[in-house]
């Protein structure tokens, strides 16, 4: 079990990673990770944060920032289906890989997300193939998402590349997130991923995680969404780098 001060850093760091979820809709997983991966190890990082973020969409939800009014659609649709079985293959992942390994891949999603951010790669991609690589586009999300914990980079770029509302945006990638969360952590649970203080970590992080939400969600009107935005890569960044480092040089 870490120690007194290892265990406030991992509660603000919990804490600020869902203040980024509640003030934008997404990113905590992608903010905590790769930062906790860094203090505890990847494979302790990931199921770790699983369980607080469930909780943290249920938060999201029940507040009503998510539209109950949208439509579904065929081909967000199937994009759920596929992330349900992307998410139970990519679980069987992170018990399999080496501690080394699973740190340069949470490394690369998180750094691939931010460059292509950085670069505005996704307004390349017309909104027909988008669609129609909805399928491939929820397998592939659930499959690294299963394996890192991270889904935001593949799911959000897919939704922005669909120019959607900001109400309906934010209520599919929670939809999405639900789906993924749900199978990821039965996923876990079943491989016998919590076991020890990996689940009293779990359930502890739950609540500097509710703090940071409700704290973000207080801030979301108050901040300049693109001058939070850079802060956020900013910090993805820095942590994206020292999982690769740490992994490569290890």
């Amino acid at each position: 079990m870490p120690d007194v001060a290892h265990l406030l850093l991992i509660s603000v760091v919990i804490a600020g990673a869902a203040m980024v979820k509640g003030a934008v809709g997404f990113g905590f997983p992608l903010v905590s990770i790769p930062i906790l991966s860094a203090i505890i190890g990847p494979r302790a990082a990931v199921p770790v944060i699983a369980v607080p973020t469930l909780l943290s969409n249920f938060i999201m939800v029940s507040r009503g920032s998510a539209s109950r009014t949208s439509r579904a659609s065929t081909h967000l649709l199937l994009a759920l289906a596929g992330l349900a079985v992307g998410t139970l293959a990519g679980a069987a992942v992170i018990k399999a890989l080496d501690p080394r390994w699973l740190s340069v891949l949470v490394g690369v999603v998180t750094l691939s997300y931010v460059v292509a951010t950085a670069l505005r790669l996704t307004a390349l991609v017309p909104e027909v193939a988008g669609r129609r690589a909805a399928p491939v586009v929820g397998l592939a999300a659930g499959l690294l998402g299963g394996a890192t914990g991270i889904f935001a980079p593949l799911l959000a770029s897919y939704l922005h590349l669909l120019h959607m509302a900001k109400r309906e945006f934010i209520f599919w990638i929670t939809m999405m997130f639900f789906v993924s969360n749900i199978v990821q952590v039965v996923s876990y649970a079943h491989l016998g991923l919590y076991a020890g203080q990996v689940l009293l970590l779990a359930l502890i992080g739950c609540v500097p995680m509710a703090i940071g939400t409700w704290s973000g969600m207080a801030l979301q009107d108050r901040l300049d969404p693109e001058i939070f935005g850079r802060i956020v890569l900013g910090i993805v960044f820095i942590a994206s780098l020292n999982l690769l480092v740490r992994g490569l040089i290890r």
